[in-house]
């Protein structure tokens, strides 16, 4: 796996702050071979150490927006296809420590309009091959600052001229804070839909140790307080051989949908069926309980109206006062209907 990062200089000083030293390690240059490794962990990726030479430094004798109030250098770790962005992207690493960097390789894939926002088309003035968030940001400051001030600073691309020190002062510097508080509507940076980037943990320990003084003062023919205040060591390298992929997936797919729209459907038409079935076994069940009582009525009255008819008719008495009966003395018992009747 390879991996490229930069280092810039800060100068305590507005004019020069980005005219710093710039070193770049494992650039996709040609005629160059990619450097690699085939393990993870401290001791196999880049170990430096540097001397930042803070006696260099130009004295701050006012206070600005620019004025740089810290020693050490900024390191950027970005793919071959992303320029740097030291100023705005770097991570501090400070003298008088020994600073690990643990990385790990994240892959991110966007979606375009109309789920997302990526960008997928080329720069337009093609000074980077491969489209980038620094390199559209770069191009656009570039193009700002050659329109205004008719030069250019050292990390932009291009042929124009470099600004001096008092284009830079005069006008590149104002240009900038211009652009930057109207950013929004001149330079408008969306991500790329596929894109490299690497996290990072930092970790560190002070250097040097009571044991290795004397070994650096010798070795440097300095003192134990200057290579406290100017020498620092970078320990860059991989957690581990793999990488993380972070995919923006489409909330819903055509299939997707059609299946949910059909599914919810189906759910409802057969809630429909089911409570049409219910209605009409209701019914059912209220018209044969009405038949069955009408049934049972009917059976009752023609019952009850066979019991009368087996009487006979009951004899007017106001008829039979005329007549002499004679009844005998000793009559026989008949049945129970007839001394009912």
């Amino acid at each position: 796996m390879s991996i490229l990062w930069a280092v810039v200089w800060q100068l305590q000083a507005m004019v020069f702050t980005r005219y710093g030293k710039c070193y770049m390690f494992n650039a996709a240059e040609e005629g160059k071979t990619l450097r690699t490794t085939m393990k993870g962990g401290t001791g196999n990726g880049l170990e430096i150490m540097l001397d930042i030479q803070q006696d260099e430094y130009l004295p701050v004798w006012g206070e600005t927006e620019e004025t740089a109030f810290e020693a050490g250098v900024r390191v950027q770790i970005h793919s071959q296809a992303e320029p740097p962005f030291v100023h705005e992207l770097g991570f501090g690493v400070a003298p008088g420590f020994q600073t690990f960097v643990a990385t790990q390789e994240q892959r991110l894939t966007y979606l375009p309009p109309p789920w997302g926002e990526c960008v997928t088309r080329a720069l337009d003035s093609g000074l980077f091959q491969v489209y980038s968030v620094s390199a559209c940001r770069i191009e656009c400051e570039t193009r700002y600052i050659v329109e205004n001030c008719n030069c250019r600073m050292v990390y932009m691309p291009g042929d124009s001229p470099y600004c001096t020190p008092e284009q830079y002062k005069d006008c590149a510097e104002p240009a900038l804070a211009a652009l930057s508080a109207v950013e929004g509507t001149n330079c408008i940076c969306r991500s790329p839909c596929n894109m490299t980037r690497y996290n990072k943990e930092l970790s560190m320990v002070k250097i040097p140790s009571k044991t290795s003084a004397r070994y650096l003062e010798k070795k440097f023919n300095r003192s134990e307080k200057y290579i406290t205040d100017n020498i620092l060591v970078l320990d860059v390298f991989f957690e581990a051989l793999n990488y993380e992929t972070i995919e923006q997936k489409k909330a819903y797919e055509v299939a997707g949908l059609l299946g949910d729209i059909g599914g919810q459907m189906g759910l409802f038409i057969g809630a429909s069926i089911l409570t049409i079935l219910e209605l009409f076994d209701y019914a059912y069940e209220v018209v044969k309980e009405r038949l069955q009582d009408l049934l049972n009525r009917e059976e009752e009255e023609e019952s009850h109206g066979e019991d009368v008819s087996t009487c006979d008719p009951v004899v007017n008495h106001s008829e039979s006062i005329s007549h002499t009966v004679s009844v005998p003395l000793q009559t026989t018992l008949g049945t129970l209907e007839e001394i009912a009747c």
